[in-house]
């Protein structure tokens, strides 16, 4: 499981730090993390109404006092769009604390970050609850389904089936609405792309691409029409950094 991590700071040194504190901490934990880095907010917030989605925001907060900092209004834009995930912001000067959390962030580290408080935000990052999750009513109750444990979903005779990456399938009760209306959220996300009319996946999951069929981490093969394989290998194109291999 890759974690996705915006870095946005002006600068270059800072930058640099962030990224190699997250870099460090994922080595240690054995995981993947992939670091974008953005020199200015303008260019994050570009990045995001391009489809960029990220499980962890870390902003530079910089500026004349009396301002607000334009990385501070970044992070308000995001939330306006809706991106629920942790943000964290980097400050020379606590001057800022007090409108940082108003756009409910995570922590507020003063400068020079060191990597002890940087891997204390990454723990609390990382746990399931800060992470966006979808609350499913089944046969048996609500079912609280994070998204990055949904492998990829499946919808069949008005029943949506959740199939994990532990392996369990959780199956909905039978839906009215149609597919793509209880998808939205998934697809808002920016983690799932649609492979079918009837099939969502998570990009995370995708382990090959091939004429017609998409391949999960645990074996399972979606059918890709011809008019959806354009679209499906911009996204993981997107998601991975333009590493994907297919």
């Amino acid at each position: 499981m890759i974690f996705h991590i915006a870095v946005c700071a002006g600068d270059p040194a800072l930058r640099a730090v962030l990224r190699r504190h997250c870099e460090d901490y994922f080595a240690r934990r054995a995981t993947g993390c992939a670091v974008a880095c953005f020199d200015s907010p303008e260019a994050l917030l570009e990045q995001d109404a391009a489809g960029g989605r990220y499980e962890l925001y870390l902003i530079e907060l910089t500026g004349p006092a009396g301002c607000l900092p334009a990385g501070l209004s970044a992070a308000m834009e995001l939330r306006q769009r809706g991106r629920r995930a942790p943000l964290a912001f980097a400050a020379r000067s606590p001057a800022w604390a007090y409108y940082a959390y108003r756009a409910d962030a995570l922590q507020y580290l003063l400068c020079p970050v060191r990597y002890e408080p940087m891997a204390a935000l990454l723990d609390r990052a990382v746990q399931p609850e800060y992470a966006p999750a979808l609350v499913l009513p089944t046969a048996a109750g609500l079912r609280v389904l994070p998204f990055a444990q949904i492998e990829y979903v499946e919808c069949t005779q008005h029943v949506v089936h959740f199939h994990l990456t532990t392996g369990e399938a959780v199956a909905s009760l039978s839906q009215r609405a149609p597919f793509l209306q209880l998808a939205a959220p998934l697809l808002a996300d920016g983690r799932f792309v649609q492979t079918h009319r009837s099939y969502l996946v998570n990009l995370a999951e995708v382990r090959s691409l091939t004429p017609g069929e998409v391949q999960t981490a645990t074996g399972a093969r979606l059918p890709l029409p011809h008019g959806r394989e354009a679209a499906v290998r911009q996204a993981l194109a997107l998601w991975y950094g333009g590493t994907f291999g297919g």
